[in-house]
């Protein structure tokens, strides 16, 4: 028997599983998939703490403030290339304007608006969906005091791709810049702009390489490379675009270090229903086993905790019927909090349907709010999953599924 069983492959369900083992639980992690980490931009926002905090119902006003910080050392011990940025600190988005975020990496922050130097944009060539001259033109408008010019890069892997008019994706270029021989072609590119400006003369001696797609080693899964390339320039990365190289190789290292602590690890499998008894009359059920369908297979799998983060309405976790007459919570078939209205008229207002998801007392245990009363004593929702907040209206998707993994773990 486990300690914890996690349903779910998203951040959240990462964070609960790893946190948990750190801990020396005995843990499980089901998942179809990778949830929605394929989309993650390389940046966690946390959104305004003090606000959302007071929002009666929203998920933050379920922890206290050394919850949600506990949530953000455990990033930065995760990852120790990420910090935790003030308001004058951004990033450079894939279309060349600067972001805030909560906790980003070194390697994405930017100078000071109000510093001069030069900025080069390395354009690697045939890339799918990235727009140079887009970028410049933010650049310039983000950054008065700097110049900006453009470096067309040639990668030879690409060479017959592009004979044929087939584009690459950020992910394959990442592919090759964290090869060695990827890095090495960096490297010899960006001491030629060294060069370059060196021998031309700038509006002030720095200068900044820009690039897309890069993805430092701060994501090395396999730990086993033996080089590390210094660049001559520094070298600023940009946020990831779809398909998000920072997500691929974020939910490769989120594996590697979940199976290094000893956890275990079901990929492709689906939690399809739970078999549980009632502790008392009065008191919430006890959940024994879930049943979960891999590879044909029917298995039936125990455990003390389960903690559920299938990524809600989005991420899989909430099933919608024909004209929306049905609407399920698909494991453990909890009530939802459903809005009356699901969407408004303003395209970039917060849509209802973002707030819809499962109701927990402060142990995130789902609450049958009509009787009052917990559902199932060892159950706990994490993520998306949790009802009334809005990932990007409030920009706080990062925050509340770290905030909430960590705290789950810290119950088993």
């Amino acid at each position: 028997m486990w300690d914890a069983i996690v349903v779910g492959g998203g951040l959240a369900g990462w964070t609960a599983g790893i946190r948990a083992a750190q801990r020396g639980k005995k843990v499980l992690i089901v998942t179809e998939g990778v949830g929605t980490l394929y989309y993650f931009s390389g940046i966690f926002d946390y959104g305004d703490l003090e606000s959302l905090r007071h929002l009666p119902k929203h998920p933050y006003s379920l922890f206290d403030a050394e919850a949600i910080d506990r949530g953000k050392h455990f990033i930065q011990e995760l990852c120790p290339e990420y910090i935790e940025t003030n308001k004058s600190q951004h990033a450079l988005t894939v279309l060349g304007t600067a972001r805030q975020g909560d906790l980003m990496p070194r390697s994405m922050v930017l100078p000071n608006h109000q510093e001069q130097g030069s900025f080069v944009l390395l354009v690697p060539e045939g890339l799918k969906d990235f727009f140079p001259e887009i970028v410049v033109s933010n650049l310039v408008r983000e950054f008065p005091g700097w110049q900006v010019n453009v470096k067309r890069v040639h990668a030879e892997n690409f060479g017959e791709w592009q004979r044929m008019g087939k584009s690459a994706s950020g992910i394959d270029y990442a592919a090759i810049w964290r090869s060695k021989e990827g890095q090495n072609l960096l490297a010899q590119e960006i001491e030629a702009i060294k060069r370059e400006h060196q021998g031309a003369g700038s509006r002030s001696g720095k200068i900044a390489v820009v690039l897309p797609s890069l993805v430092s080693e701060y994501f090395d899964a396999s730990r086993t490379k033996t080089y590390v390339q210094d660049y001559s320039l520094p070298v600023i990365e940009m946020s990831s675009f779809l398909p998000s190289p920072h997500g691929r190789y974020f939910a490769e290292y989120l594996k590697h270090q979940f199976t290094d602590l000893g956890g275990e690890l079901m990929i492709g499998a689906r939690a399809a229903a739970l078999n549980g008894k009632p502790m008392s009359a009065k008191q919430p059920k006890s959940c024994q086993e879930i049943i979960v369908q891999s590879m044909g297979k029917v298995l039936h799998l125990k455990a003390k905790k389960f903690i559920l983060a299938t990524g809600g309405l989005l991420g899989g976790g909430i099933k919608v019927g024909i004209e929306r007459k049905l609407i399920q919570e698909d494991v453990f078939d909890l009530p939802l909090y459903v809005p009356q209205e699901w969407s408004t008229s303003q395209f970039f207002a917060s849509q209802p349907f973002a707030q819809i998801g499962v109701e927990t007392d402060k142990c995130l245990r789902p609450l049958d709010t009509n009787q009052g009363r917990v559902i199932w004593d060892n159950v706990h929702v994490v993520g998306r999953m949790l009802a009334h907040w809005d990932p990007w209206t409030q920009r706080c998707g990062g925050g509340v599924s770290v905030t909430s993994g960590c705290a789950a773990a810290e119950i088993i």
